[in-house]
């Protein structure tokens, strides 16, 4: 998946956009079908996920909802089975997913959006429409709280364009690399992973020199238990 290089950089920030999906616990039984129809749509699925929350972790993804009359149901559902968190890329990400689930309100959904996603797997009852089978988030702050509540090492960036990834490979990687594979090639080892891996190890170009030091200052560095001092004997 790239860009042309003559993309504006608009272009380029909005396609690489992020939101976080969720696939509630009423449809997690569908979820293989969902992901198809999510990648059939244009978005690339970053990370994958699944969790069931704790009423505590449910309360606070959404703590947005907190003091409406429908925040208990919201939390006891969303703890209720496993669920599936992504973490979805493509243009204009956000609203792009928002348009494919469809209404929050299965009701609305199934009347006015009958091929959205909520109007397919979400289920009306008695208790209310947050039986909607899927959450998106509401604008890129959102999108990157739970991203991170979710994935917290993830670093939400743009998607490099295949240039820059050949650029960073040509520059860091191909002038240790290419000789490394050449005298793999020739050597033939029988373990060839472990080799490559040992020569790479001992011809690291950023590998830390050590500059020499004086003997005397070796000796100070070292760990020692200091003499006691006369006070503390006479204690």
């Amino acid at each position: 998946m790239s860009i042309a290089s003559s993309d504006s950089e608009a272009e380029y920030q909005c396609y690489s956009e992020r939101t976080l999906a969720i696939i509630k616990p009423e449809a997690y039984e569908n979820a293989e079908e969902i992901e198809n129809h999510i990648r059939a749509n244009g978005f690339t699925i970053l990370a994958k996920r699944e969790v069931r929350l704790t009423p505590e972790q449910a309360a606070e993804l959404y703590k947005g909802h907190y003091g409406r009359h429908h925040f208990p149901h919201l939390v006891a559902h969303m703890s209720s089975g496993p669920i599936i968190a992504l973490v979805l890329a493509a243009r204009n990400c956000i609203q792009k997913w928002r348009t494919l689930m469809g209404p929050a309100r299965v009701v609305e959904a199934q009347a006015y959006w009958p091929d959205s996603l909520r109007a397919c797997y979400g289920r009306r009852t008695k208790y209310g429409d947050y039986f909607n089978a899927l959450h998106g988030s509401e604008n890129h702050a959102e999108a990157l709280r739970e991203i991170h509540f979710f994935f917290p090492t993830m670093i939400v960036g743009p998607i490099l364009r295949r240039w820059q990834i050949s650029d960073y490979i040509q520059k860091n990687l191909s002038p240790t690399l290419v000789p490394a594979l050449s005298a793999l090639a020739q050597e033939r080892p029988s373990e060839p992973i472990l080799w490559l891996a040992d020569y790479l190890r001992r011809h690291n170009p950023n590998e830390p020199e050590w500059a020499p030091q004086a003997r005397e200052q070796r000796e100070e560095e070292k760990c020692h238990t200091p003499l006691p001092s006369k006070e503390s004997i006479v204690m």
